[in-house]
């Protein structure tokens, strides 16, 4: 069956601003919760009204601080985002199922403005992750969740009509306005997507070569930070290569800066699909490449290089030159040291390898004898 676009996975880069947006949303939902049991708390402390809301509210904080708590631990996955959103929209659903069954009207199921008012936030704060099938889910979710209501309360209001006392409290049920509040969702929902796409799209530009359609150096950054603090905290190894093409400048001056840049990008991507999944291949700059191997130590790096090695060796590049170019490359690989070991140590001992490895001989790669 065919992937339909608008579903896919965020790409890599996306997916750790999804982590980053995640743990923001687990601290901004308590601090919101918080605000949110002000008023009940107030009722319940003057015996005013004694709301069954404020139920809600405590337990609601109670799972958004062990949610908090469960997110430092453990590695992102777009799963949890899913689950986050499912729990904010149900906890809302909660407030107005519960408060309908303590007043025994249907009109606090439908009308409590209040309560109603946070199906926005929630959806709204699913942009935060950047993830804009999580923002389809979310609105599509509270849109069944509360055409359910409005179903259920039309239902038992067509056979027993409203109490006064809570028709002056909650208002009369009218079906248009009902129908504006699936519209006003409607519309959060596709403010959401596009506010992700939007982003998405910015951030492709600002992370991405445009030459090789590889990461750039500010994402390489930006993921050898993540990447080695969860190497570290769950004492994985973590190996860097440092890769740069053999006299590449005799290409240029040969054949052109045209020829050129095809051939950098033909060689990205013979190098990044003979990768495994979860490698991250980068431009660092001109014809310098960086790859960062998760979970791989040297011993297992020194296959991965002699697998690209032959992978670039064995079959010229056609990128419409006048006859076939043959490329080689050398490579300084490097393995994180652990806790006190930082990204920009472990880059430059990998780029003192490959001046190793272009100092006698090019063509091969140079491991750092931690263990190798």
């Amino acid at each position: 069956m065919t992937q339909v676009p608008f579903w896919r996975q965020p790409e890599q880069q996306t997916l750790l601003a999804a982590s980053s947006g995640e743990h923001t949303m687990a601290r901004l939902r308590v601090w919101l919760i918080l605000l949110i049991t002000l008023v009940p708390s107030y009722k319940l402390l003057t015996g005013t009204d004694l709301t069954p809301a404020l139920v809600v509210s405590y337990i609601a904080l109670a799972i958004a601080l062990m949610w908090s708590a469960f997110l430092r631990q453990r590695r992102y996955v777009p799963a949890m985002a899913f689950f986050s959103v499912t729990l904010d929209v149900s906890l809302i659903t909660a407030g107005l199922w519960l408060d309908f069954i303590c007043r025994d009207t249907p009109l606090a199921l439908v009308n409590n403005k209040g309560t109603f008012a946070l199906y926005f936030i929630a959806i709204t704060a699913t942009a935060l992750r950047y993830d804009r099938r999580l923002s389809l889910y979310g609105g599509i979710l509270a849109l069944i969740t509360y055409s359910g209501m409005i179903l259920l309360a039309s239902h038992q209001l067509g056979h027993q009509p409203s109490d006064p006392q809570w028709v002056v409290r909650y208002g009369e049920f009218f079906m248009p306005d009902q129908i504006s509040r699936l519209l006003l969702l409607l519309m959060a929902t596709l403010l959401a997507w596009t506010l992700v796409n939007r982003a998405t799209a910015l951030e492709r530009s600002s992370l991405k070569d445009p030459l090789t359609g590889l990461y750039n150096r500010a994402f390489l950054r930006q993921h050898l930070m993540l990447t080695g603090e969860r190497a570290i905290r769950n004492s994985q190894p973590l190996t860097v290569v440092m890769l740069d093409l053999d006299h590449f400048k005799r290409v240029n001056d040969r054949y052109g800066h045209a020829v050129g840049d095809r051939l950098l990008t033909a060689f990205a991507q013979r190098l990044k699909a003979g990768l495994r999944a979860g490698d991250l291949l980068a431009r660092y700059g001109g014809e310098e490449f960086c790859l960062v191997l998760s979970q791989t130590s040297l011993e297992e790096a020194r296959e991965v290089l002699a697998k690209l090695h032959k992978l670039v060796q064995n079959r010229p590049f056609e990128v419409g030159a006048s006859c076939p170019i043959s490329l080689t490359f050398s490579a300084g690989v490097s393995a994180l040291k652990g806790e006190g070991d930082t990204p920009q140590a472990l880059m430059e001992r990998a780029d003192n390898w490959l001046l190793e490895a272009k100092r006698h001989g090019r063509d091969h790669s140079r491991f750092d004898p931690q263990t190798a």
